[in-house]
């Protein structure tokens, strides 16, 4: 009698502990935050699509523009030259193709930007922010040519050197 009493309690905890893990979502896959395809150098390869995945928020897909650019510009009192290195963010996954086929025209764009920048002007955080927001405008027109409009969502510049 003593033995059928422990054997369901026994049985009663365990089901109250598997239902409470159940109803909290521990037996859920944990979500990925972040998949990189890293080079053996540790930076990104050219192309590489990083895919950040929530349940909370919109999907973000990331294209790395690669080779960085690298632009001679004006200076206070001579020729500078600048280093940058560009990752584009949409939402939707049906541009990255279009950034990968078309990248010869959005580096040809982006060169004559970044060849008309100021040194005094990129030394400053706005100076920094007008240019990632004048490259979101620019690639956004080059997709609206081949997909669909307002589908950047950011810029972000992962390098920036001047000398």
């Amino acid at each position: 009698m003593i033995l059928m009493f422990g054997c369901s309690a026994l049985a009663l905890v365990g089901v109250s502990v598997g239902a409470s893990l159940f109803f909290t979502g521990a037996f859920e896959e944990p979500e990925p935050i972040l998949e990189r395809a890293v080079a053996a150098e540790g930076t990104l390869e050219p192309g590489v699509i990083i895919k950040r995945e929530s349940r909370l928020l919109e999907d973000i897909f990331y294209h790395n523009v690669q080779p960085e650019f690298v632009v001679n510009f004006q200076g206070k009192s001579r020729a500078k030259f600048l280093m940058i290195e560009m990752v584009v963010a949409t939402h939707d996954e049906k541009v990255l193709p279009i950034l990968t086929e078309h990248d010869p025209e959005i580096r040809n764009t982006l060169l004559g930007l970044l060849s008309e920048q100021n040194s005094d002007v990129l030394e400053t955080a706005d100076g920094k922010q007008t240019l990632r927001d004048d490259a979101k405008a620019l690639i956004d027109r080059v997709v609206g040519r081949y997909y669909r409009n307002n589908q950047i969502k950011e810029i972000y510049i992962t390098r920036l050197v001047m000398q």
